[in-house]
């Protein structure tokens, strides 16, 4: 009897527990933060608010308290706290833009008026002629109208003017609130508020909600980046240019966003929508699993990989210059930037294709640059009249003086233009050198000269120990020339770079590929792809921003947003015909984003 009833108690007990388990599992997945990174919402319907004419768009398809629960449990113990309180601070009078503007104007307590009645989605518009949209679900209509009521009571008092229209049976209520151009709201149906700085902006998103055609929904160019994003946790975004397509460059015409997030930041499949004029080759591209990042140190600040570097070059130049959201970015000034620092004919100087890498290395200053490509197998690097791989010749070829250095790991070149002396009024005899070019070169002042340092020429004879400044071929004046390249080629791989540190950290420090950071920030990133792309916040906002606006990157250096890290993979490319009757092409670039926040 006793162990029949000891075998019921224990039989009892496991199903206690196993009933317990299930509750916590069911728990996890619904109701706890971790049910975000399983969330797979479809595009809810407050996105037919947002009209044909919004150039940017922001969708959330998830309460923000949600949101807010999951960056908690996500973030470090210490730095929780920190984080409630930014939180608070976006949230509050205090808030970045149009946000803070109008909860300090109206006087509104977030916490206590605005989030009792949120509910599940979001959206945030940004239109051309009307400033920004937002429209939020509600809970509790009669709350939300109720809040509103009181927003407009303080008004009145305060002095401000009320005005109160109907359009297609909704009531429009405007009054103007300090820091803001204007203020209008209107409660829609049962489950929407809609705010906008303008009350053209609200009548615009009730058209586009009754008239589907009018909204952004409808448009082709939303659905072409919109719909072949599959791994939106969280909601998506969306930009598109208002330029018109050029006819003889790369116009890229919309960007989509699926948006999700991980326990160490965002991660968002993106979709780009290029326009090319007609006649533009594209090389057929499958996914590869990148070697290159075993070429670079681990120190790397930023970098772009990739191959067929000829087809890269030659589109960076072809990109007609973007102004999203009114900042100006300029993907051809990169190239010119380059061509700036080194007057080299780099499209006939580096291989047209193999694996490839452009990186920022620490430097004194400015950061340096370095480059770093696979050799073309022996069959194609013998074709022709030079070695292919043999980049100093082709170096010599175009004007520069080639000096062997003997390095810590190996021979490596310096790569010198003569300087024009100065004041002078004659033009300088070229550097005769037995079987290079004449050549002739303006003087550039901001590269350094090498001098007080000892390198090691290497020769014939062996090896011997010099100043670099001897070892520099000299100028006309007598001034030692101003090395701008340095190269060395190993284990298959030709390396260039703009300073000897650079160059010698690239062979000696241990490889990015193997850094444990590094391998963490893209894990969440397809291993085989069309390449990566690299870069910190800071260093983002700092060198392609206007000087206003990187000036302000600059000031908050230190901070721990400025020193978040990205990365970026394209995963595929898809070539077809632009709609008739445009006679160019369309591609399609998808890709997947990590954006590192802990």
């Amino acid at each position: 009897m006793g162990r029949r009833q000891l075998l019921r108690g224990i039989l009892i007990g496991l199903g206690l527990l196993a009933a317990l388990m299930v509750w916590v599992v069911v728990w996890l997945l619904t109701r706890s933060p971790v049910a975000l990174l399983l969330a797979h919402p479809e595009l809810p319907p407050i996105v037919g608010f947002a009209p044909s004419s919004a150039q940017a768009l922001l969708v959330l398809a998830v309460p923000l308290d949600e949101v807010q629960a999951f960056w908690q449990a996500a973030t470090p113990a210490p730095q929780r706290r920190a984080t409630r309180q930014q939180w608070r601070k976006f949230f509050s009078p205090e808030g970045p833009g149009w946000l803070g503007s109008m909860l300090a104007g109206g006087s509104l307590d977030f916490e206590r008026e605005v989030r009792p009645w949120l509910g599940r989605s979001t959206l945030l518009a940004s239109l051309p002629e009307w400033g920004t949209l937002v429209a939020l679900e509600t809970r509790d209509a009669a709350v939300s109208q109720f809040e509103l009521n009181l927003l407009w009571e303080r008004q009145s008092l305060a002095g401000r003017p009320v005005q109160v229209d109907t359009y297609k049976g909704i009531q429009v209520v405007s009054s103007p609130i300090p820091g803001l151009q204007g203020f209008s709201a209107a409660v829609f149906g049962e489950q929407y508020v809609l705010l906008a700085e303008q009350p053209a902006a609200i009548r615009a998103a009730i058209d586009a909600w009754q008239l589907p055609q009018l909204s952004l929904v409808a448009q082709p160019l939303f659905q072409q980046v919109i719909q072949p994003l599959r791994e939106a946790h969280v909601g998506w975004a969306f930009w598109q240019n208002p330029e018109a397509v050029s006819s003889d460059g790369l116009t890229l015409q919309a960007v989509g966003l699926g948006l999700g997030v991980n326990f160490r930041g965002l991660v968002a499949e993106s979709a780009a929508l290029w326009h090319a004029p007609a006649g533009f080759s594209l090389p057929t591209a499958e996914a590869f699993r990148p070697q290159i990042l075993q070429h670079l140190p681990d120190e790397t600040l930023a970098l772009v990989s990739g191959e067929n570097l000829a087809s890269v070059w030659q589109s960076l130049g072809q990109i007609q210059p973007l102004n999203p959201l009114g900042l100006r970015v300029d993907p051809g000034q990169w190239r010119q930037r380059l061509q700036s620092q080194v007057a080299l004919d780099w499209q006939r100087l580096l291989p047209e294709r193999g694996e490839f890498a452009f990186a920022l290395l620490p430097g004194d200053g400015d950061p340096a640059w370095l480059w770093v490509g696979k050799m073309p197998d022996e069959s194609v690097a013998t074709a022709g009249r030079s070695p292919y791989f043999d980049l100093d010749e082709r170096a010599r070829a175009q004007g520069w003086q080639v000096i062997s250095l003997a390095t810590k790991r190996g021979t490596a070149t310096a790569w010198a233009k003569p300087t024009i002396p100065a004041g002078g009024q004659s033009e300088p005899q070229p550097v005769a050198t037995a079987g290079r070019s004449p050549h002739r070169s303006t003087h550039r002042p901001e590269i350094p000269v090498l001098a007080g340092e000892r390198l090691e020429v290497s020769g014939k004879g062996g090896s011997l120990p010099l100043p670099a400044a001897e070892a520099l071929p000299q100028s006309p004046s007598g001034i030692p020339l101003p090395a701008q390249v340095y190269h060395a080629d190993r284990k298959g791989y030709s390396y260039l770079a703009s300073s000897l540190a650079a160059l010698e950290a690239a062979l000696a420090d241990p490889p990015l590929g193997a850094d444990r950071a590094w391998r963490k920030l893209v894990a969440p990133l397809p291993h085989r792809n069309l390449g990566y792309g690299y870069g910190s916040l800071g260093l983002l906002l700092e060198s392609e921003l206007p000087d206003p606006v990187a000036s302000a990157a600059r000031s908050a250096k230190g901070s721990r947003w400025a020193s978040t890290r990205f990365a970026f993979a394209t995963t595929a490319l898809a070539v077809s015909e632009a709609p008739y009757p445009d006679r160019g092409c369309q591609i399609t670039q998808m890709g997947k984003l990590f954006w590192e926040w802990h």
